[in-house]
């Protein structure tokens, strides 16, 4: 009799966590997407610079590692859900260090615009007294619900031996086309930073080099 009671207890048991361990299986979490910045500028600008502005291999120019708000510099994707509220998108990261790719593409773009192979990020081995360098500090740099991505930052140009040349503020939008879409969103920042980077490549073009 004891252990007709115990079989049934074990079929009891069975019978209410077998679709207890079914609804689990089926519940996977939705995957993890991951987005970079690209570089989007042109070589117009470089190309038609007068050749007494180029060296042979182009400008040397060193960039200084880009400043980013605290808030920004994490792996998810930040978005601002309107006034102070800013959303973290768990699920749509990116795949680099954020604040590296932002140098990284700026430094891309730079090459682009001033048709330059002598445009690296610092630190790293660059020109004894490169022709220029340049500092920027990123205020704001998030899409908003609408998709429309506001970038606002101050720059300086400096000569190769630190000399202030230019600063300026720059307030940048850009709109993705589907704002739902986060790769949308990706594309739609990197423009704005590729626009960025033509207003410093064309303010560069018009100093005087050594």
């Amino acid at each position: 009799m004891t252990d007709l009671r115990y079989i049934h207890r074990i079929f009891s048991v069975l019978a209410i966590s077998a679709p207890l361990l079914l609804s689990g299986c089926a519940t996977t979490s939705p995957p993890t997407r991951f987005f970079l910045l690209t570089a989007t500028a042109s070589q117009d600008a470089g190309e038609k610079s007068p050749p007494s502005k180029r060296h042979k291999q182009g400008l040397a120019v060193e960039l200084e590692p880009v400043e980013i708000p605290q808030y920004l510099n994490r792996p998810e994707m930040v978005t601002r859900a309107g006034g102070n509220r800013l959303r973290l998108e768990r699920l749509n990261q990116w795949a680099g260090d954020f604040k590296e790719d932002i140098g990284r593409v700026t430094m891309e773009n730079l090459a682009r615009i001033l048709a330059s192979d002598r445009v690296m990020t610092l630190p790293g081995k660059g020109e004894a007294v490169p022709d220029f360098r340049v500092a920027i500090t990123l205020h704001h740099f998030e899409p908003d619900e609408t998709g429309q991505v506001v970038l606002e930052a101050r720059w300086t140009l400096f000569d190769g031996r630190g000399k202030v040349l230019d600063t300026r503020h720059a307030r940048l939008t850009t709109r993705a086309e589907r704002p739902d879409d986060y790769e949308s969103l990706a594309s739609a920042m990197s423009l704005a930073l590729g626009h960025l980077a033509r207003e410093m490549g064309e303010t560069i073009l018009t100093q005087p080099v050594r």
